[in-house]
């Protein structure tokens, strides 16, 4: 699917992807706050975007990892805040930051970054802070275990009361 069809800007500040079925802000942690953030300080940032209701969404999240580079286009490019190409939809506000925390943890403290600007994944301290920001998105189609609904019996009606 083709970038500028896959990825469509709702004119809200948000930008869904046809593809995946998520919803991603149109801009990162950094262009919002204009600081670099650790891992602790990314949670904090989503859930403030919870908390105001941001689009009047109220399930804003970090994304994994397999979702954050679900972003990297090569064929497609925005500038990030040091002017360097990053390989994202021109559907997103350019200005922003190269990486994204993402919700994988790792041992020893540590959590997955996704490159923009090179399309690769590495991991970081949680408690550093190097240019890192957070690229925050929710589900579309909210998934079945989300909702609480039981699957359990195929063949009766879906229910999210105990059986």
């Amino acid at each position: 699917m083709e970038a500028e069809k896959r990825f469509v800007d709702n004119g809200d500040g948000t930008v869904t992807d046809l593809e995946t079925k998520l919803m991603w802000k149109q801009t990162d942690s950094f262009q919002d706050t204009s600081q670099w953030t650790n891992w602790f300080k990314a949670q904090e940032y989503i859930r403030s975007l919870e908390l105001k209701k941001f689009a009047g969404y109220t399930d804003w999240r970090m994304p994994t990892l397999e979702e954050a580079e679900s972003l990297h286009d090569e064929n497609h490019c925005i500038k990030d805040m040091d002017r360097m190409d990053i390989f994202i939809s021109e559907a997103f506000s350019p200005g922003g930051g190269f990486t994204s925390w993402t919700s994988n943890e790792m041992p020893h403290s540590t959590a997955v970054i996704f490159y923009y600007r090179y399309g690769h994944a590495n991991s970081n301290h949680k408690e550093d802070i190097t240019k890192d920001s957070v690229r925050a998105v929710r589900d579309v189609e909210k998934r079945e275990r989300d909702r609480g609904v039981l699957k359990k019996f195929p063949g009766f009606s879906d229910s999210p009361l105990p059986r």
